[in-house]
């Protein structure tokens, strides 16, 4: 991951922080730890990326709620327009660096879909571990991808879709998917939201199927076009900030999804 988009999640975290305290305890006063937490965080970015500007719209608004006496207090609204703001500043600034993966597919593909999530794996998108909520892909097929028990599917799914974090979405299509409603309404709140997606066909499924689903900009990847998934790798390398894994370790990766898939 970027480590500025670590930085700027941490200060999302300083400010739910906040805004659970307030709805515990009613307003923050002054010296309160998480509010102190949060202007020590945000004056560090602003000016690490050369942002305090007087020209410069989400400074003139963080500034507004930047309170230096410690006769202040910082209601609910205020708590929550400083976290909307800090959400906007970083859709503004990391556009193109992602946290997580999901990916939106039908259960009777699992073979497939799980082949995917290894190659994945194998590109360098981090596995999840035994401690901590670390897991950068959600996949409702794959054992190290599992939405947690007693989780609802369609709540994890709108978290992704309306989250502050930066999600990148595959859609596995299939003849299967396009049997499904819940797969093709996820699809189309995928593109209707503006989200950033790669749709990989599986190596059977026609093309012409897709018919006006989603946008036609971004182009398909054949599940088992080894050139296009060069392309691919390439481009997860840059969205997540991985080392480029070496060519011969990628190559016997690629080759071993592709003999799956295929």
């Amino acid at each position: 991951m970027n480590p500025k988009l670590a930085d700027i999640n941490g200060i999302i975290s300083t400010c739910d922080a906040m805004i659970e305290e307030i709805h515990q305890y009613g307003e923050l006063k002054g010296g309160n730890q998480n509010y102190e937490s949060y202007k020590w965080q945000i004056k560090r970015f602003l000016q690490s990326n050369n942002l305090i500007r007087r020209d410069y719209g989400p400074y003139v608004a963080l500034a507004a709620l930047y309170y230096q006496n410690r006769g202040y207090t910082v209601n609910l609204s205020e708590a929550r327009t400083i976290r909307e703001i800090v959400v906007s500043l970083k859709h503004e600034l990391f556009p193109d660096s992602f946290e997580k993966i999901f990916i939106s597919h039908r259960e009777k593909d699992k073979y497939h879909v799980d082949a995917l999530v290894e190659l994945l794996y194998a590109i360098g998108i981090p596995r999840p571990t035994a401690h901590g909520d670390d897991r950068v892909i959600f996949c409702t097929s794959h054992p190290a991808a599992y939405i947690d028990n007693g989780e609802r599917n369609l709540d994890t799914i709108k978290s992704q879709l309306n989250g502050p974090e930066h999600v990148f979405f595959i859609m596995w299509y299939s003849d299967s998917y396009f049997e499904s409603q819940a797969c093709l309404n996820e699809a189309g709140a995928i593109w209707a939201m503006g989200k950033r997606y790669q749709e990989i066909l599986a190596p059977s499924f026609d093309s012409s199927k897709i018919g006006g689903l989603t946008d036609k900009q971004p182009v398909w990847i054949r599940a088992n076009d080894k050139y296009r998934l060069n392309t691919f790798k390439a481009q997860l390398e840059s969205m997540f900030c991985l080392d480029p894994l070496d060519q011969n370790a990628w190559e016997a990766s690629r080759d071993a999804y592709i003999s799956k898939v295929s």
